[in-house]
């Protein structure tokens, strides 16, 4: 029972002795980080060039969207100035303007109607079918449209509105322009000329699609009624990196955004951005990374092997001695060492055996290093024998109450495995320098004491 015990402690330490060597730890970190940031920055190198590239075909695609509206848009808005050479030529000539309004209407599909609207009131629309609502429509008394016309008379150009919902339905891209007659060489208001776009029409021809497979694609119109900006599209792009190409419509900016699918990088919508390469970098640089921990943590502990008794715990010889010699030379305070030996522990072993011998050996280890100061240390110097260097004593009083404590402890019986164990020892010491300059004189000064105050057989 007292080998399993040893052996079951000696097991839990050694499992979790890997994670309780924070420096190990840190080293073994370090060097992985020297496998992963070579990647790292290939990685990002990588990442960069991909963006780049992808923004350039993006962008060339925005490009050419653009100028295929811009075209459209120009083919079907040219007319507004043919209808005002019209009307002022002749302001009864209806049938004139219906013969054009048939002909540019049927030549432009996105044309969606013509209008005349003296004063400013729409009473003349083709086609009228699905009009009918329009004509009678008071344009400077409308608030939405108003600004508009005010401007198109006031700067006797033509002023395009929208994408804007028209009163009949439907979303309508307006080109008005302002009629002026001139009579007894005095010019004045006549009314306003209108060619309406339907802004579906326009997208399809202009082959924008938003159900495309490798881009989102958004319009913004800056306050197309006066009041509210124009959204078009797959909107959620605007908070996104996108691609904006501005486009000039009469005196419009019209905003067009482009954003991949997929983002910018292939890896953008993936699980943490981790793609399977470098999932398996990941994966290599963890196994270096426990490999590297378990090689420093062997050296660890082969290099306290080396300097501690691997049993209890303690010094070794060699290490003990080293310190205390080097220790010796700086002449501090009053120091000392002392010698412990357990007495009869041939006759402990015989009668509990060598397992309930080890135990012994290694309990009293414990007790002593727990009522020893940080700066004292302990060494296992034989089977059952302990030599302790106490350092910085105030005076040489101090040792008799070092001694008091260690009795003190040993007193109590050791319990290996339910078996009770009463266990004496005998003590010797030695001052420095008293007793002894170097550390053979204070040894074997100590050893002679403790050797007298072994107890008579």
């Amino acid at each position: 029972m007292v080998c399993n015990r040893l052996l079951l402690t000696s097991n839990m330490r050694g499992g979790l002795e890997m994670f309780k060597k924070p420096v190990n730890i840190l080293l073994a970190l370090i060097i992985t980080l020297f496998f992963i940031l070579p990647y790292l920055s290939l990685k990002q190198m990588e990442t960069e060039r991909e963006i780049q590239r992808n923004k350039y075909i993006a962008a060339q695609k925005i490009s050419d969207i653009s100028q295929k509206l811009i075209e459209e848009i120009n083919k079907s808005l040219e007319y507004v100035d043919v209808l005002d050479v019209i009307v002022r030529s002749d302001t009864n000539s209806m049938e004139i303007i219906k013969t054009y309004s048939e002909m540019i209407t049927k030549k432009h599909d996105i044309i969606e109607n013509i209008a005349i609207a003296p004063d400013g009131i729409v009473q003349y629309i083709y086609p009228s079918e699905d009009n009918e609502i329009a004509l009678g429509h008071d344009l400077l008394n409308d608030p939405q449209r108003y600004p508009f016309i005010k401007k198109a008379i006031e700067e006797r150009i033509a002023i395009i509105q929208g994408p804007v919902e028209a009163i009949q339905g439907g979303i309508l891209i307006f080109n008005r322009k302002a009629i002026f007659m001139t009579e007894n060489d005095k010019e004045s208001f006549w009314g306003v000329c209108v060619v309406a776009i339907n802004f579906e029409k326009l997208i399809a021809n202009s082959g924008i699609d938003l159900e495309n497979d490798e881009y989102f694609l958004a319009l913004k119109v800056p306050k197309t009624d006066g009041y509210k900006d124009f959204f078009w599209g797959n909107t959620d792009i605007l908070t996104r990196e996108s691609i904006t190409n501005t486009i000039s419509v009469g005196d419009q900016k019209w905003e067009l955004l482009i954003y991949p699918r997929i983002g910018w990088t292939n890896n953008e919508n993936s699980w943490l951005g981790i793609e399977a390469a470098d999932g398996l970098y990941i994966l290599l640089s963890l196994i270096l990374f426990l490999f590297v921990l378990w090689h420093l943590n062997r050296y660890t502990q082969h290099y306290i092997a080396s300097k501690v008794d691997l049993q209890t715990g303690t010094l070794n010889k060699n290490t003990f001695k080293k310190y205390v010699v080097r220790n010796l030379r700086k002449k501090s305070k009053i120091q000392a060492i002392i010698i412990i030996d357990i007495n009869n522990f041939k006759s402990i072993n015989d009668t509990y055996g060598h397992l309930a011998g080890d135990y012994v050996v290694t309990e009293l280890a414990k007790r002593l290093m727990k009522i020893l100061r940080g700066k004292d240390l302990v060494s296992r110097w034989g089977g059952d024998e302990f030599i302790v260097y106490v350092n910085d004593l105030d005076s040489k009083s101090d040792i008799d109450k070092i001694i008091e404590r260690i009795h003190h402890e040993v007193e109590h019986p050791f319990n290996a495995d339910g078996t009770l164990i009463n266990v004496g020892v005998s003590l010797g010491y030695a001052f420095y320098p008293d007793d002894g300059t170097d550390y053979h004189d204070l040894y074997k000064k100590a050893d002679v004491m403790m050797y007298s105050n072994k107890p008579v057989k």
